[in-house]
């Protein structure tokens, strides 16, 4: 079952969280706010959406609310943590050197009291890094919390340009990652672009190979199969009556045939073909 709420990026959290909504609030997007999180902490964060359904019950903060609009001072006492975050991570880096542990962290942030400390890292397996807490915890004299993504969500946090020149969508617009296969790939007949043609910068699939696989999905419906054998209709300049489907276009309407007896090759348009589906 779906619940409304409010979409906050979270200062601390490095990402959008959701509280339930409430006939209560009266915000709008881009407002500056302080809110309780799933801690019951006071955190400082910018509305991004309002009244929006969602099912990710892992990314709801069911027992949080808003408690006011955040002040100058306080989007103040946010920036003044940046320096201490950065030294803070070049600290991590360090330990994790010295600790000889196979994980690479990128991102380290204060919550808004500054008790405690949040980074984030990614590794290809899980990571015994309890020893690291304990010298984190020495050194820097907070609460620490180290946090494991993926390289999808990395490229959530870190943000970026895609390869069409606009924001990464992962960072810009896109609520939770859905999970993209070759299967989409297939539908919009996209294998022969290549690996590093279909990969964002995580180095995953593209978020927009789904944007129109729905598209394409009814769109090849008006189309023959591949390797089916298909007539062309009367008039048709061709050197075969029938011919072999090897190849669509399918945003275009059109297919490529292969004429067995003439051994010659034509591209034609949906309507040339004499084809129902």
């Amino acid at each position: 079952m779906n619940t409304k709420v409010i979409g906050l990026l979270s200062s601390y959290h490095s990402r959008v969280v959701e509280l339930p909504l409430s006939d209560k609030y009266n915000y709008q997007v881009g407002d500056e706010v302080i809110f309780r999180d799933d801690e019951d902490k006071e955190e400082y964060g910018v509305i991004k959406y309002l009244e929006r359904d969602s099912d990710d019950k892992d990314n709801i903060f069911f027992t949080s609310k808003i408690i006011r609009r955040a002040t100058a001072n306080d989007a103040q006492k946010v920036d003044s943590h940046v320096d201490q975050a950065k030294h803070a991570l070049d600290q991590c880096k360090k330990l994790i050197e010295k600790h000889n542990l196979d994980m690479q962290v990128f991102k380290a942030n204060y919550s808004f009291d500054g008790t405690r400390l949040m980074f984030m890292f990614t590794a290809d397996e899980r990571i015994d890094f309890r020893d690291l807490v304990k010298d984190l915890a020495r050194d820097m004299q907070k609460k620490i919390y180290l946090r494991q993504i993926g390289p999808r969500d990395k490229a959530k946090v870190i943000g970026g340009y895609g390869k069409c020149g606009r924001p990464l969508c992962c960072s810009s617009f896109l609520g939770k990652l859905e999970s993209i296969s070759m299967e989409m790939v297939r539908i919009q007949a996209l294998e022969s672009k290549g690996s590093s043609k279909l990969s964002g910068s995580c180095g995953k699939l593209l978020c927009c190979l789904k944007y129109e696989v729905d598209a394409y999905k009814e769109l090849k419906k008006l189309l023959p199969n591949i390797s089916e054998m298909v007539n062309l209709k009367g008039g048709v300049d061709a050197p075969e009556k029938k011919g072999k489907v090897i190849a669509l276009d399918i945003l275009n309407q059109k297919v490529k045939m292969y004429f067995p007896t003439a051994k010659e090759v034509g591209v034609y348009s949906s309507k040339e073909l004499e084809y129902s589906k």
